[in-house]
Parts: C-alpha cells; sequence; structure tokens
C-alpha cells in the first residue's frame, strides 16, 4: 500500500512542460509525495529562442521527414529544458543539488493515437545538465496498452479538486483544450478527453496575419472587436473529431495550419477581427459540447474550472461565462494555482508516481487497456543519493 511505500515523504521536483503552442517552456518547482498536490515554491515561463521556436513549429507540420534536423532539436530542447529547470530553482533561492527529480513532459512534435506519440527533449541531456534525475516519456507506457497517451493531467486534477462537491469541469486551454469532470466529491469515475482546439487555431491565424511577427491574439483583443460569423462557426462545428466518442484525443494534426487554412479558402474574410471571434467561439462552443457529450447524464457542471494559457484571456474567459451561464466559472488562480503552472505541476507530479511504482492514468482517461505506470527514468549524478534517500 502507499503508506508503507519508502517515498512517504514528499520530494524536491521540478516539473517541466512545454505546450503544443511553443509559446514558452513552463517550469515549476515543488514539494510533492506524489500522491497530495503539490506544494509550488516557485514558476516560470522560460522563453524560446526565435530560431528554436521556428524550428520546431516546423517539425510540427505533417509531412516533415528531417530525421538530422529531428535529432538536432531533440537536443536543443533538452538543453534548453535544463536552463529552465536551472532557472526556477534560482527563482526558488534553491540550489539544483537540494533537487531529487525532474519530471519533463518535453514537447510533442506527432500525437497518432493510438499508434504513437512523439515528444522530444532529450531527456539524458537534462539529466546530465542538471544532475538531477530525470522521469520522462509520460505518454509512450499508455500508448503500449492500446490507449490515447492523453490527457494525462486529469489524475492530478481529481488530486486538486477531488473534493470540492458538485460536478466540475477542469478545462485546460492550450493550444488544444481538454477537460476533466470529477464527480462531487470525488465519486465516481473521471471522466476526460480533448475537446478540440482552444489557442492552436487563434494562434496560426494570429501568424499567418503577421507573416509570422505575431504568435497570438493578446488578451483575445481582436478576438474581442470582431463578431461571429454563423456560417463559418458552423462549418467548423461540423468537425467529425466533435462527435467522436470519449475517451479521445487530438492535437495539431487535426486542428493546425492545413486546417485553418481549409476554413480561410471557404471565408476569405474571416482573415480578420471576425475570424478570431469566430474562432474563439469555437473553442467554447466545442468544450460545452463535449462537457455535454463526455457526461452520461449530459448535466452541465456546477463548477467550471479553466487552467493553461487560454484562462488568463478575458474574451475567452466572459464567453465561457455566457456559455456555462448555469454554472460557476472561474480560472484556476481564483481557487489557489497560477493557470499556467498546472500542467507543469502535473508531471512534476507524476513523476514521483512514477519513481512510487504508481498509476499515472486510467483507461477511462485514455482508452488504454489497463492502468500503467508512467514515464521512464533518466538517471543522473543524484541517482545514488536518491536510491538511498527512498530506501530502495
Amino acid at each position: 500500500m502507499a503508506e508503507s511505500h519508502p517515498l512517504n515523504t514528499p520530494l524536491c521536483v521540478i516539473g517541466l512542460i512545454s505546450g503544443t503552442s511553443v509559446d514558452a517552456m513552463d517550469a515549476v518547482v515543488a514539494h510533492t509525495d506524489g500522491i497530495s498536490p503539490c506544494q509550488p515554491l516557485a514558476f516560470l515561463e522560460y522563453p524560446f529562442a526565435a530560431p528554436l521556436r521556428e524550428q520546431v513549429l516546423a517539425l510540427q507540420k505533417p509531412g516533415t521527414e528531417d530525421i538530422e534536423l529531428l535529432g538536432e532539436i531533440d537536443r536543443q530542447l533538452g538543453e534548453q529544458f535544463a536552463q529552465a529547470a536551472l532557472a526556477v530553482c534560482a527563482k526558488a533561492n534553491l540550489s539544483i543539488t537540494q533537487v531529487d527529480l525532474i519530471g519533463s513532459h518535453g514537447q510533442t512534435i506527432r500525437h497518432r493515437p493510438p499508434r504513437f506519440t512523439l515528444q522530444i527533449g532529450a531527456p539524458a541531456v537534462i539529466a546530465q545538465h542538471t544532475g538531477v534525475t530525470t522521469v520522462a516519456d509520460f505518454r509512450a507506457a499508455d500508448i503500449a496498452h492500446d490507449g490515447q497517451g492523453a490527457p494525462l493531467a486529469p489524475l492530478y486534477h481529481h488530486a486538486l479538486y477531488g473534493a470540492h462537491g458538485g460536478l466540475q469541469a477542469v478545462v485546460n486551454l492550450g493550444g488544444i483544450a481538454n477537460i476533466t469532470l470529477l464527480e462531487s466529491n470525488g465519486a465516481g469515475p473521471i471522466i476526460a478527453g480533448d475537446c478540440g482546439p482552444a489557442n492552436a487555431l487563434m494562434d496560426h491565424l494570429a501568424r499567418h496575419l503577421s507573416q509570422g511577427e505575431i504568435g497570438f491574439d493578446a488578451e483575445g483583443r481582436r478576438a474581442a472587436r470582431g463578431q461571429v460569423n454563423p456560417q463559418a462557426l458552423a462549418w467548423l462545428l461540423n468537425h467529425p473529431y466533435l462527435t467522436a466518442p470519449y475517451p479521445k484525443s487530438t492535437g495539431k494534426e487535426a486542428f493546425g495550419p492545413a486546417y485553418l487554412q481549409q476554413w480561410l479558402d471557404h471565408f476569405p474574410h474571416m482573415a480578420s477581427d471576425d475570424g478570431f471571434a469566430t474562432l474563439a467561439a469555437f473553442t467554447v462552443q466545442s468544450v460545452w459540447r463535449g462537457c455535454q457529450q463526455a457526461h452520461p447524464q449530459g448535466t452541465s457542471p456546477t463548477r467550471v474550472i479553466l487552467c493553461g494559457g487560454g484562462a488568463s484571456n478575458p474574451t475567452l474567459k466572459q464567453l465561457f461565462k455566457e456559455a456555462f451561464s448555469s454554472s460557476v466559472v472561474i480560472s484556476s488562480d481564483e481557487a489557489g494555482i497560477n493557470p499556467a503552472q498546472v500542467e507543469a505541476e502535473a508531471f512534476a507530479w507524476l513523476a514521483v508516481r512514477a519513481l512510487r511504482n504508481l498509476p499515472g492514468s486510467a483507461p477511462q482517461i485514455t482508452r488504454a487497456r489497463r492502468t500503467a505506470v508512467l514515464g521512464g527514468i533518466y538517471p543522473g549524478a543524484n541517482w545514488g543519493r536518491l536510491l538511498k534517500q527512498i530506501g530502495a
């Protein structure tokens, strides 16, 4: 039982992730035992060097087959993740030698469940540059059991909010939107999955209209100025992914630049503020439909908690309040946690679960044949000390 395991006291752990938007590397240093929520010490968003970001975005495009570039960017990402780990330690006034473990999600390049998913970021390089044992490749074991390999934060969402009463929807608004539905007081199964795009299409439109100079619609200003086009929105809402059964996951392969271009070919006047308004409405409507579809009774949540980068977009937040008019809609900072750091905390938490041999997901979340311990362990210079510390 977990209570008798040597790792029944918290470790000092760094969680690292770069999302599908490739806007920054999120890094958190926290204490966690892999069961209770993290107790964060510091968080930062470590910016990408512009050339590296452009190369990652190029690798994400379906059809890219440059193995030399893949190998080089894998190494560079590992080095930059290591720099992010050192930077968040400095922000917390910690020495890297005080850190026990790193959990790194890496950078998703392809997501083709249930056959494969690919995250790069050279965890062995992270372990070598920091001296800290690193857990990575979190999605591989779930894929091996015929799961989707995503989403991976729902168990952590349960740890954060499972004790709250009523039906809750935790909505992560990164490049892709995903939901975690939690029954009252943690009773019943966790229902989760990707709903569709969150910021991905809006970010691609911003890049398209600025010839790559601007990567997002800051604070949703352009969406706020625009008007939703019903025909253009209906075209988006007709995407077959939206009616696929849960559990499910998706990515830029479905909702990326190619899909945006198809939409603009049909509706060229959407290359405007109206386009941002319509894409924002698509994000919110796909989440609303996803919640209705995912819950067996189609019941509206009593509370909707927004996290991820999109939670800081006031236009999106207002649209969520209008769509979920019978629910209390808050961002996670109103529930005590910075929206941008939730996923980084989740991978710190999952790293300790890997060390404790505890499952990181469940079949009802990813459609895998069985639960699995998630993550491969890459020993750092502290490996021997860590084994002694945990009594292994």
